[in-house]
């Protein structure tokens, strides 16, 4: 457990069926379930006297087990919620209400309609500029979370989902850590994550997670481990899938060659390089870790990568240094970079599904074609534009007058009959292995 629970460790709670009902997106059938695993299910639900558009989808937890102590399992459900629940990002599942039918636990959760990444990744449906919009948007999500104190342990493509306007969004906090501060769930805290920010803590020796994904001084288990430096590498290794379409090894093991190759790699460049500092110097700035590096698309990405993949964890980057890299920089990216970042419709209101804020603006110089000062009518120079990603866009582009700026679209091709990309098929439990 993350954080030393109170034993009355108080969530709010209510009956599932009080709130929620069930929902389907296939005429004649109920209860479409979205995924199913071995310690829980998802399903799609509706809140009760709301529109059809509100959807949510309900993780139900499997029952505790004959062995399993009902105080310590009770605590994992309600940490796990209180954790999601403190959450506001972009690029993180928002987390609606924590439920009860027929004697289990349900976690109602913001729906993200194209499912998980994962499947997405197996068809081949994106190009490089997807693959790194998608890899900024996830850095930026887990440095959310690490400057709130709380690490993930569990980043892999099963635990990314995609919403319907291209927008990457973690979820699965089963095994987070509150590394710093107080834990959300705690009267302390008031359910915000972050509070209280003082001395890190580190994770006691045990490995969770998924094999491919783990960093390894965490498979090695010979000590205290910094949970951040586990979800850098874990984020590394989110690219090299998605770039390879499949996990460059099965483990951080050297029983695995191209894991061996890897290390090997840096341990002839360390030796000439004790200090361990990557350069851009074409001549030895990096080290030589065959062909998973070698064949990426750029010298920038193998740089990046290896900084945030060097064996020693002390020596690893961190996800801000990631995401400050002058290369990570000028990746476009579709999503807005915090929930602040909000856009007007032709009413002048903020567009909202399920309560959260839609879409992005941002401003461009009058320097580019077809803009001028007078745009905005401030004369200040520059007019507001509208990122083609957001909800609405080009409505509001219509009602303002102002240019639309297309940067990608993730999404797969359309299809007539509800496609398996609604599986969710993430571990839906504790992510040990």
């Amino acid at each position: 457990m993350s954080a030393s629970l109170p034993d009355d460790f108080n969530v709010d709670t209510i009956e599932l069926f009080k709130e929620f009902t069930s929902l389907s997106i296939l005429p004649g059938k109920r209860g479409k379930t979205l995924g199913k695993g071995a310690t829980a299910t998802v399903k799609l639900m509706a809140r009760k006297g709301s529109n059809s558009d509100e959807v949510y989808a309900v993780k139900e937890f499997r029952k505790r087990g004959q062995t399993e102590d009902e105080v310590e399992y009770e605590k994992k459900v309600k940490s796990e919620y209180s954790i999601a629940k403190s959450l506001h990002h972009p690029n993180i599942v928002e987390t609606v209400r924590l439920c009860t039918h027929n004697g289990r636990w349900n976690h109602v959760m913001e729906y993200c309609s194209q499912g998980e990444i994962f499947s997405l990744i197996v068809k081949k449906y994106f190009k490089l500029e997807d693959h790194l919009c998608l890899f900024k948007q996830l850095m930026r999500g887990v440095d959310y979370l690490h400057s709130h104190g709380i690490a993930h342990r569990d980043i892999k493509l099963e635990n990314l989902l995609m919403t319907d306007e291209g927008y990457l969004k973690i979820t699965d906090f089963g095994v987070s850590e509150v590394f710093c501060g107080e834990h959300p769930g705690l009267r302390a805290a008031g359910g915000e994550c972050g509070r209280n920010m003082k001395e890190c803590r580190r994770c006691a020796p045990g490995v969770c997670g998924s094999l491919p994904y783990i960093a390894p001084e965490v498979l090695a288990k010979e000590g205290d481990y910094d949970p951040r430096a586990l979800d850098v590498w874990s984020c590394a290794i989110v690219f090299l899938t998605m770039n390879y379409s499949g996990s460059p090894w099965r483990a951080a093991k050297t029983t695995e060659p191209y894991y061996q190759k890897f290390l090997s790699g840096w341990e002839a460049w360390l030796k000439t390089h004790p200090e361990g500092i990557i350069t851009d110097d074409p001549n030895g700035g990096h080290p030589k870790c065959g062909p998973v590096f070698l064949n990426l698309p750029s010298p920038a990405i193998r740089r990046l990568l290896l900084r945030m993949m060097h064996p020693d964890p002390e020596k690893r980057i961190s996800i801000h240094d990631a995401l400050s890299d002058r290369w990570v920089k000028t990746i476009e990216c579709c999503s807005p970079e915090a929930c602040e970042d909000d856009v007007v419709d032709a009413n002048g209101t903020i567009p909202t599904v399920n309560g959260t804020r839609q879409g992005s603006t941002t401003s461009i110089p009058s320097s580019v074609p077809g803009n001028t000062a007078a745009g905005n009518g401030n004369g200040t120079g520059s007019v507001p534009i509208v990122d083609a990603a957001a909800k609405h866009s080009c409505k509001v582009a219509r009602s303002k007058k102002v240019p639309v700026i297309k940067k990608h679209n993730h999404l797969p091709p359309a299809k007539k009959k509800v496609p398996e990309k609604l599986q969710y098929s993430f571990d839906l439990g504790d992510g040990y292995s």
